[in-house]
């Protein structure tokens, strides 16, 4: 296989959220003085992108907008970044995309320190040459996910619709990890159409030269 270039979406592909996320969602939600939904319940409206209002049942405006506030505060707080672990076997498929040429790691997560606190504390730093929190205009956000595209073949991975969305912008052969954070039908809506359980699947296809990799022309 020739030289391929893979960005990689920290929040899913590589990072299990969940316990992040539930953390983050139980303070707000107890602290406006409402329960939330249980846990699978809350992760089902969180991957299909439910408004804040059914996070808090019954809750008036003014608690809802206090709950996404807190909820927003914590949920990407260094503290809160402690719970996240990675997900299987991901050392193993990092080496063999590195093998076939270079990967770089991208984050919609602004806190850089927690990012590269997660990264030493995981052990998964060395394996990205390059380690980027993407900014939150969209525009630039395409803009530097082109600068770390390779002269020949990129493949993005992604876990979320606007790393897809500024991914497919930049000109990627993007692929969508399916147990991440939001359901492979709203990946789909932005031009997402190969999907994998994990990375384990994903260097399984490589290896193959699977046929959906071979139609959007990565293999």
């Amino acid at each position: 296989m020739s030289f391929l270039t893979t960005i990689i979406e920290w929040e899913g592909p590589i990072i299990d959220v969940r316990p992040r996320y539930w953390a983050a969602h139980q303070a707000a939600v107890k602290a406006v003085g409402f329960q939330g939904p249980p846990e699978n319940e809350f992760w089902r409206l969180h991957r299909t992108g439910a408004p804040d209002g059914m996070m808090v049942p019954y809750g008036k405006p003014h608690h809802v907008a206090e709950y996404t506030r807190l909820r927003n505060e914590q949920i990407n707080s260094t503290e809160l970044m402690a719970l996240d672990q990675l997900q299987p076997r991901v050392i193993e498929n990092l080496k063999v995309l590195k093998s076939m040429g270079v990967c770089h790691m991208v984050s919609l997560c602004q806190n850089r320190d927690g990012i590269n606190a997660t990264l030493n504390r995981l052990d998964v730093w060395i394996y990205f040459e390059q380690k980027r929190a993407l900014p939150q205009d969209s525009d630039r956000r395409v803009a530097a996910i082109r600068e770390l595209m390779g002269g020949g073949r990129t493949l993005a991975v992604a876990g979320t619709v606007p790393f897809a969305f500024a991914a497919n912008e930049a000109g990627c052969r993007v692929v969508g990890i399916s147990s991440g954070p939001t359901f492979p039908k709203f990946l789909r809506q932005v031009g997402v159409d190969v999907f994998y359980e994990d990375l384990d699947q994903l260097t399984d296809a490589l290896a193959r030269h699977a046929p959906e990799l071979q139609r959007i022309g990565i293999v």
